[in-house]
């Protein structure tokens, strides 16, 4: 033990010494400055240092060309397709046709057995004899009136029948018209093709049992060579949406090939369970390749009316609402906005700020920390 001193004691002293030069370091450092102060006003006065990192553009009022997207699926174009259902409840006796194959009017494609024909050709043979019978009688009562041996009431009301059981033939023989099986007997009946086509596709088999309500039809029947694009476009894009504008579509099962068109329709509703607007691209020149159901992505140039646009980098998030700061002299205003479409390096603005305010389009996330998303 030398100087009086024990070893502990040395120990603490350094400890102590380090302690206080720390404190002393710590108490030097100073507190960084927040990026702005609040005014009296509401609005944002920026620290010096932070503003010369702030670039600042104009939001602006015209008319502008916007590339729109949308995702959808190639379809057949109105009155290029359609199904074939069975009218009764029956089973499969015979399919006589495949897909792909080509039909004309009135070709063969499934015949089938329903108790529900029997029961209809049965009704119609009887009515037909009641009838035949109910105009034997309206004849003979002609001649029998004149002579006095019959009376004009009976002629009245034979003739009433002969017209009551005629209409009641005329429904049956309408119904099994329209089931195409008013030729043949007993409880087979044929479905036939209503219009020329392809068939596309068939979901019936022999032995199966069909039913007139099914989800999905029996045949469906198409033009291989009217398909069109049916699209769905974000709901702020609606407005910009007009028949004739040009259009542009690609399908993923088909590589990177691209297939220009024309938009032919619009729907003049939006979707409310999707909020999506629904429009239809025709191709100049049908593809053999493209197929129905298949998968699309379409995209097309419209010229938007005047609109009021900011820099798309000015617009930013903030916890769920969208916001832009607007300068307001040697201050800033945080607020805000809606927008609409998305024009290149451009967003519509709705509502939030007006032409010719100039808007912190770089480095906004400066001045606050909660802005944690930049769109």
């Amino acid at each position: 033990m030398k100087n009086g001193r024990s070893l502990p004691s040395l120990t603490l002293l350094a400890l102590c010494s380090l302690a206080a030069c720390h404190q002393r370091a710590e108490a030097r450092e100073p507190l960084p400055a927040p990026p702005y102060a609040r005014q009296a006003d509401g609005s944002l006065r920026v620290r010096d240092d932070l503003l010369p990192h702030l670039r600042f553009a104009r939001v602006t009022r015209s008319g502008v060309r916007a590339s729109l997207q949308g995702f959808g699926r190639v379809t057949f174009a109105p009155g290029a397709s359609y199904a074939v259902r069975s009218p009764f409840s029956a089973f499969v006796e015979r399919v006589l046709v495949n897909v792909g194959e080509p039909v004309t009017h009135g070709t063969p494609l499934a015949v089938l057995r329903s108790p529900e024909v029997a029961r209809l050709r049965g009704e119609q043979r009887r009515i037909q004899a009641d009838l035949d019978a109910a105009r034997d009688d309206v004849s003979r009562l002609d001649r029998l009136v004149p002579q006095g041996a019959a009376s004009e009431r009976d002629l009245v009301a034979a003739r009433a029948r002969v017209s009551a059981l005629s209409a009641e033939l005329g429904g049956v023989r309408g119904a099994l018209t329209a089931a195409n099986a008013s030729a043949g007997a007993g409880d087979a009946f044929v479905l036939r093709a209503s219009a020329a086509g392809q068939v596309i596709a068939r979901t019936i088999d022999p032995g199966e049992r069909v039913e007139p309500n099914a989800a999905g039809p029996a045949v469906l029947i198409g033009d291989p060579a009217a398909v069109v694009v049916q699209a769905s476009f974000p709901e702020r894009e609606a407005p910009l949406l007009a028949a004739g504008e040009p259009c542009e579509f690609s399908v993923s099962a088909l590589g990177a090939d691209r297939f220009s068109g024309e938009l032919v329709q619009v729907v003049q509703a939006v979707d409310p369970a999707t909020h999506t607007a629904t429009a239809i691209c025709r191709p100049r020149v049908v593809d053999p390749r493209l197929r129905a159901e298949m998968v699309a992505r379409v995209s097309l140039d419209v010229m938007g009316a005047d609109v009021v646009t900011a820099p798309r980098d000015a617009l930013l998030l903030r916890r769920d609402d969208r916001v832009m700061f607007v300068r307001r002299g040697a201050a800033v205003e945080r607020r805000s906005v809606e927008v609409g479409a998305t024009f290149g390096d451009r967003v519509q603005v709705l509502r939030g700020v007006r032409d010719g305010d100039e808007v912190i389009a770089e480095n906004a996330v400066l001045l606050d920390g909660e802005l944690d998303q930049l769109l």
